[in-house]
């Protein structure tokens, strides 16, 4: 590809990791469960280094998951992760932010806000002014949001 990211390697890693012998059908086995992000550059399954936007993916009949980065999920799954990691860094800088609703989504799926912090996610993502209310409710739910994405290699 001459961007660094091998695919052919990553396929090669991908269905050594699967029960199916086919990408095709390998691919449905797969779903991404995590986001986190590395103090150090690491590798990912493609080759490429340096990553430090990592996406931890599952595989549902094997039970067994790998990180890659957000590149190789996008183009291995067709999930975004790169816009969550985007919202993450919008945020970090400006917690009167609202986080995007691809990472509203995500972070709802799995658990780290609530139904209720989902809905005022969505019926404020928009919203330009807010109430001091409404605010500290967004910076709490964004705080919260930031923390739940871990950092590795950190003790």
């Amino acid at each position: 590809m001459g961007d660094g990211y091998n695919f052919q390697q990553l396929k090669a890693a991908i269905l050594a990791l699967s029960q199916a012998a086919d990408l095709e059908v390998a691919k449905k086995e797969w779903r991404l469960v995590d986001i986190s992000e590395a103090d150090e550059p690491e590798t990912c399954l493609c080759g490429h280094f340096p990553i430090i936007e990592l996406c931890t993916i599952a595989n549902a009949a094997t039970a067994k998951s790998v990180d890659v980065g957000n590149v190789c999920v996008k183009r291995f799954l067709g999930f975004r992760s790169d816009l969550i990691f985007q919202s993450l860094k919008r945020v970090r800088a400006d917690l009167d932010k609202a986080i995007s609703k691809d990472a509203t989504a995500f972070f709802h799926e799995r658990g780290v806000i609530n139904d209720w912090e989902y809905q005022f996610q969505q019926s404020t993502m928009r919203k330009r002014i807010l109430s001091q209310r409404q605010l500290e409710i967004r910076r709490a739910i964004n705080q919260k949001v930031i923390a739940a994405v871990r950092r590795r290699g950190l003790s």
